[in-house]
């Protein structure tokens, strides 16, 4: 999976002698949660939605008429942009993002073709893939299991299970569980007899940790 399948499009750009208060303008507008700064087509930074809500707050806190003046009328994005950002490229995977986002603590990167931001990718975006992979609302029955040893032929036994229970694949995915060696499946399925699928893993030894039937009709 790349990010350039994934992630949202730029739509929003601001230049780094924007005045601050119009780059939160346009963050709240549009909810974004970061802004790219763009001078003469080139990346120079970005601003976070959390920076400007945090200058806000100081501003309006401390109730200088001066300070709230500077806000609104003189801070510039240059002043509080982050400048250099870490981005990452169309032509990368969501893995790589995943793996750059856990090491730098970071969620939400600019995503560049070339010289040129493109997009960006989040943890809303993450969410929103995860939520198609898990077919979330969509009616079906949900399983889980533990203790798994994956083996050549383990995920075509299960497969198998299911086509012998009368149920239609739709999803199936292997989570690793530690040092065990051991994995978890999770599986979506369109299943007529969520009873027979149960009996069916149990009889073939698997160790179910969650189950939710929902019968077709």
């Amino acid at each position: 999976m790349f990010v350039k399948n994934w992630m949202l499009p730029q739509q929003f750009t601001i230049s780094s002698d924007a005045l601050a208060a119009e780059a939160a303008a346009l963050i709240s507008q549009h909810r974004l949660k970061m802004l790219p700064v763009v001078d003469n087509g080139r990346l120079r930074g970005v601003v976070h939605r959390r920076d400007l809500s945090e200058a806000a707050m100081c501003v309006s806190g401390s109730g200088d008429m001066c300070e709230m003046n500077y806000f609104c009328n003189k801070l510039k994005v240059k002043d509080v942009m982050v400048r250099m950002p870490v981005t990452v490229s169309v032509d990368d995977s969501v893995e790589d993002i995943l793996i750059k986002g856990r090491e730098l603590m970071m969620s939400t990167f600019p995503v560049m073709d070339g010289d040129k931001v493109v997009g960006v990718v989040s943890d809303r975006e993450i969410f929103v893939m995860l939520f198609k992979l898990l077919e979330a609302g969509q009616e079906c029955t949900r399983v889980t299991l533990a203790d798994v040893r994956l083996e050549k032929d383990t995920l075509l036994k299960i497969v198998k299970i299911l086509e012998e229970s009368n149920c239609m694949m739709k999803a199936i995915f292997t989570v690793p569980e530690g040092p065990s060696g051991g994995a978890r499946i999770v599986l979506r399925t369109d299943c007529n007899d969520s009873d027979t699928l149960y009996k069916n893993l149990q009889d073939n030894n698997f160790k179910i940790l969650e189950f939710r039937g929902e019968t077709k009709d």
